[in-house]
Order: structure tokens, then sequence, then C-alpha cells
């Protein structure tokens, strides 16, 4: 089964609106309800409620300028034109934004390791975070140099015909 070009861009799409409303459950609802409880359990904790709250909400910029950055790539597609220079360079922007948000948890593991409260589970939220920042950077760069040499390529075609 064929996508066309039109097809395909609305599926992503739908996948970056959905990526969009799990960030937003994720800022919003589930992780100030597991703050609160955590700050409810461990009365010593709750003073860590807001820095932390803020902390993902700050992290959430990238993430949500890297959907916006998406979304640009989805109307180029639409319009047949995946192999450009503006796509190439959405993707290195995403790859940064990637980058940033891993540089960011990273930051934060060491300073709660520093102040003794990077407590193991969160130690692996956190690694896995870096770990798919690092993994999406990388995806991006190579997404983003071979859509510029597809666009060479296509300039090359078009100036031969």
């Amino acid at each position: 089964m064929e996508l066309k070009q039109t097809e395909l861009s609305k599926w992503l799409k739908g996948i970056i609106v959905f990526a969009g409303l799990i960030g937003a459950a994720l800022c919003f609802w589930i992780v100030p309800a597991l703050g609160k409880e955590t700050a409810r359990e461990n009365p010593g904790l709750s003073g860590l409620f807001r820095p932390c709250l803020t902390f993902v909400w700050i992290t959430a910029v990238p993430f949500y300028f890297a959907l916006w950055k998406s979304w640009q790539i989805c109307r180029e597609i639409a319009k047949d034109n995946s192999f450009c220079r503006e796509n190439g360079k959405r993707l290195r922007d995403i790859g940064a934004l990637a980058v940033s948000e891993s540089l960011l948890y990273f930051a934060a593991a060491v300073i709660l390791l520093i102040l003794k409260l990077l407590h193991p589970g969160v130690l692996l939220l956190i690694l896995f975070i870096i770990f798919a920042g690092t993994a999406a950077a990388v995806v991006c760069a190579a997404l983003s140099h071979l859509v510029e040499k597809a666009c060479d390529l296509k300039q090359e075609n078009d100036l031969t015909i």
C-alpha cells in the first residue's frame, strides 16, 4: 500500500498532534499529580515540588518547538516538496532541540546527585530521556544529511532537463 504525499502528511500531523496531547497531559496532569503524591508521602521533599514542576515545564519548550518544526516539514511533504533545503535545516534544528533536551536532563541529574536526591527510579527515567534525545538527534542529523543530498540531486536533475 502506497501512501500519497497528502495522506502521509495527514498521518504525520496526526502523530504530531497526539505527541503534543501526550506532552500536555504529562506536563499539566500526570507530573503534577505524581509530584503532589510524592510530596504527601515524603514531606521532606515537598519543597522540591515547584522547582521540579517548573523544570518539567521548561523542558517542554524544546519539545514543542520540535513538534512545530515537524509540522512545517509535514506541510512541505503535502506540497510534494519533501527534499528541500528548508526541511534539511528543520531536521538539524529538531536534532539541536533534542540535544538541548538531553543536556537539560543531564544537568538535572547532576544537580540531584549533588543534592543527594537522585532516586534510582528518577535516574532511570532521566537516562531514558537522555538516550531518547540523543538517538533523536542522531537520526535527525542523518535525515538532514540525506534530505540535503536529495535536494542537491533534484537541483542537478532540474538543470540537466
